[in-house]
C-alpha cells in the first residue's frame, strides 16, 4: 500500500492507485470507478454511511480487510491516519479523436508539475462546467494521491486526457477549437472581450509558463486585470478566472 501510494512507476505497473478516506472513495464510486481492495481499522471507522458502503462492497465481491490504527497510520498519506484506504483500478487517459465531445471550454495544461494544483484545477473545471482537461506532455502522474485528494475524487468523473504537444494541438485543430492563452503583455482584457464558445484555454507550467510551441500556436491572448503588486496568479486561480468569465459571457 505504501509503495502504491508513493511510486508512480508502481501505480503504472499495477494499473492501480491509492485512495485515502471515505469521502473521496464515495465520489469515485458514484462516478462508476472500480474499487479492488479496502483497508480499515474497525476502532477508527465511526461513519455509519461508510460502514454501510463497506458492507455493500463486501457483498459485491470487493476484498475488505480489517487492520490496526498503526497500520492505517503507516499507509496514510496525511499526518493523521484516515478511517480507510482503498486500492482502485486506474483507467486509460490517452487522447483519442472522439474525446471530449461535450459542450463548454476545454482546459489544456502544458507540462503541469504540481499534483495539488492539478487536483484543484479539476475541481474548478468541474464546478464551472468545463468540457474537460487535456494534459499536454504532463510531468505529474494523474493518479498521484494528491491529485485525488485536491480534486476531492472528482478526477474520476471529469473527462481528462493526455498526449504530446503535437497530439494535443492536432486534436484542437481537428475539433475546431480556438486556442486562447493569458499573457501580461496581451492587449485584450479578460472581462471585456468575450471568450469564444468553442475555446481551448491553454496554460503553461508553474515554473516557466507556456513555451515556444504554444506561443506560436495561440490565436488570441488575454490579460487578467490585476490591481495589486503581485506579478502573477496561482495556476488554478488563472484557470478559474477564465472559466468564470466564460460562463458570465
Amino acid at each position: 500500500m505504501v509503495k502504491l501510494r508513493d511510486s508512480p512507476r508502481y501505480r503504472k505497473q499495477r494499473s492501480r492507485f491509492f485512495v485515502e478516506g471515505f469521502a473521496d472513495l464515495k465520489v469515485l464510486l458514484e462516478a462508476g470507478r472500480k474499487v479492488e481492495e479496502v483497508y480499515h481499522a474497525p476502532t477508527m471507522l465511526k461513519n455509519a454511511e461508510a460502514k454501510e458502503v463497506l458492507e455493500k462492497l463486501l457483498e459485491s465481491g470487493v476484498q475488505v480487510f480489517e487492520t490496526s490504527p498503526q497500520a492505517q497510520q503507516k499507509a496514510s498519506y496525511r499526518s493523521v491516519a484516515n478511517d480507510l484506504v482503498s486500492v482502485m483500478e486506474s483507467w486509460e487517459t490517452t487522447l483519442s479523436p472522439n474525446a471530449l465531445n461535450q459542450p463548454g471550454p476545454v482546459v489544456v495544461l502544458d507540462e503541469v508539475e504540481k499534483p495539488g494544483n492539478l487536483g484543484a484545477i479539476l475541481r474548478s473545471v468541474e464546478a464551472f462546467g468545463g468540457a474537460g482537461v487535456i494534459l499536454s506532455d504532463p510531468v505529474v502522474d494523474f493518479f498521484n494521491p494528491n491529485v485525488i485528494r485536491s480534486s476531492r475524487g472528482l478526477m474520476g468523473s471529469l473527462p481528462v486526457f493526455a498526449g504530446s504537444k503535437t497530439e494535443v494541438y492536432d486534436w484542437l485543430k481537428n475539433t475546431e477549437r480556438e486556442i486562447l492563452a493569458t499573457s501580461s503583455r496581451a492587449t485584450k482584457f479578460l472581462g471585456i472581450e468575450k471568450i469564444p464558445r468553442s475555446a481551448a484555454l491553454v496554460f503553461g507550467s508553474e515554473k516557466v509558463g507556456l513555451g515556444d510551441f504554444w506561443n506560436s500556436s495561440v490565436e488570441a491572448w488575454f490579460k487578467i486585470p490585476m490591481q495589486g503588486t503581485a506579478s502573477s496568479l496561482n495556476l488554478n486561480v488563472s484557470v478559474s478566472c477564465f472559466l468564470y468569465e466564460y460562463n458570465r459571457g
